[in-house]
């Protein structure tokens, strides 16, 4: 059972809010623009995950191959310019809070952080247009952590910033990088099995705090946060 928390640690998409839909707009964008096979959500879906440049290399499939590219011109940083620019345009038109969050951090007096591998731009600009960056006390992204989920070193950063032991704090995410950047750095856990990751590549890793939906994990930490 997990004992009082000071401080937690938030993962951004598909923890705090379901971004799939402007996120599939974007890559789609960027792979119609070079003349790359397009995707469905839930196909993009499956893409997410150790930040937007593996994002691209996923969706374009074998157009990612050194071999590929070469023979193409068409490169990874290339099709990632292009989905950059748009989504950093249209970030906010089909994202949403997902069920409970803004309650919670409306009501909840805890300390709460956000660790993610998305780039800083959009995530604070997601953050500003739903009237939450403040709440935030600590912020670390993509762009501006020492090192990406499932390194530890953006976490144990946020540690140091906030001044607060390891067994004070707890990550909440809803994929591997979530998970294992908090087992590399000494913390606990609560994994969402209703996010963008599966539970069939969720559950081999043994998550220890695991829940089925957002008003489990607002209800959970509510009890461990107040």
């Amino acid at each position: 059972m997990l004992k009082k928390k000071s401080l937690i640690v938030f993962d951004l998409d598909g923890t705090l809010f379901n971004t799939l839909g402007d996120l599939a707009v974007a890559v789609n964008f960027a792979l119609r623009h070079f003349g790359l096979p397009e995707h469905d959500e839930q196909r993009v879906r499956t893409f997410i995950g150790n930040g937007s440049m593996k994002l691209i290399e996923r969706s374009m499939g074998e157009a990612a191959l050194p071999e590929n590219m070469a023979r193409t011109g068409v490169t990874i940083e290339m099709v990632h310019k292009v989905y950059s620019d748009f989504y950093w345009e249209h970030c906010t038109e089909r994202t949403l809070p997902n069920p409970g969050i803004v309650d919670f951090l409306n009501n909840s007096k805890a300390r709460v952080a956000m660790l993610t591998n998305k780039p800083l731009l959009p995530s604070e600009k997601i953050l500003n247009h739903f009237g939450l960056r403040d709440r935030f006390e600590f912020i670390l992204c993509g762009d501006t952590t020492p090192e990406r989920k499932p390194s530890p070193a953006g976490l144990l950063k946020i540690l140091e910033m906030a001044g607060v032991s390891r067994e004070e704090a707890v990550m909440v995410g809803d994929d591997q990088p979530d998970i294992l950047a908090a087992r590399n750095a000494g913390v606990d856990c609560i994994t969402l099995l209703c996010g963008f990751g599966k539970p069939v590549n969720l559950l081999p890793l043994k998550p220890e705090n695991t829940v089925e939906s957002y008003a489990e994990m607002c209800q959970l930490l509510a009890r461990i946060s107040d």
